[in-house]
């Protein structure tokens, strides 16, 4: 199978884009972008996972291609449904001749949609929801397409996958550094109480928990405002 140029970059842009993103669903519409730029007759692509239970179009290229989604969701059928269910590639070579899905079949043809493929997306061994390839031109897709479409959706499991991992460490990192910085900021704090009151460190603690009550503000703000007022001070 050859590939072009076009292709290849969008497929080695693939590689980097975790990296590249700053969220696990900026890296999901970035995948919908490149899939859509690396199959020719791909006018729009979506993401589709379960939230809360239910199937929800989690990327989308475009509103064209998310609203060929959601009505698979409204009519419980279609081919981005049945690939999440089974694990196998749906293929719509030309909605005029689809005998499937009946009643998503109309209204897809309404919206002007042609052609479709859905890949059934797998992270750690289980199936995680389907990346959907849309056309508004029969038999878009060419068995060389749907093989490209096998290697993107391969790679936006794993993509999935370790974006979880990674932003979620990431965000994890940061609370941990919050709480820290929180927790000097409060300690700071504490010492100036207990200067300036006399008192000792129990004291100084419950005195700054009970401003923070009756100002409906949180402690480590309080805090803040204390050192801040005593730096004020100091450069009188």
């Amino acid at each position: 199978m050859a590939f072009t140029d076009e292709t290849l970059r969008e497929l080695t842009a693939l590689t980097g884009v975790v990296l590249a993103q700053q969220d696990l669903a900026s890296v999901q519409q970035e995948i919908t972008r490149i899939a859509v730029r690396a199959l020719p007759g791909a006018e729009g692509a979506t993401i589709t996972t379960m939230v809360d239970g239910r199937p929800a179009a989690s990327a989308a290229s475009d509103d064209w291609a998310r609203q060929l989604d959601e009505m698979q969701y409204v009519e419980h059928e279609g081919p981005c449904l049945d690939a999440m269910r089974t694990g196998n590639t749906h293929r719509v070579r030309d909605l005029d001749d689809e005998q499937r899905w009946p009643f998503y079949r109309v209204r897809a043809r309404q919206a002007g949609a042609r052609s479709i493929v859905s890949f059934p997306l797998a992270s750690e061994g289980r199936l995680v929801g389907a990346l959907n390839v849309y056309s508004r031109s029969p038999d878009a897709f060419s068995s060389e397409d749907v093989s490209i479409g096998d290697i993107i959706a391969a790679h936006t499991g794993l993509a999935t996958q370790v974006a979880t991992a990674y932003f979620g460490h990431r965000d994890l990192a940061d609370q941990l550094r919050t709480a820290m910085l929180s927790r000097a900021v409060i300690e700071q704090a504490k010492g100036i109480v207990m200067a300036g009151r006399g008192i000792d460190a129990d004291d100084a603690f419950d005195l700054l928990r009970t401003t923070s009550q009756h100002r409906n503000t949180k402690l480590r703000d309080v805090a803040q405002q204390v050192v801040d007022a005593l730096s004020a001070r100091a450069l009188d």
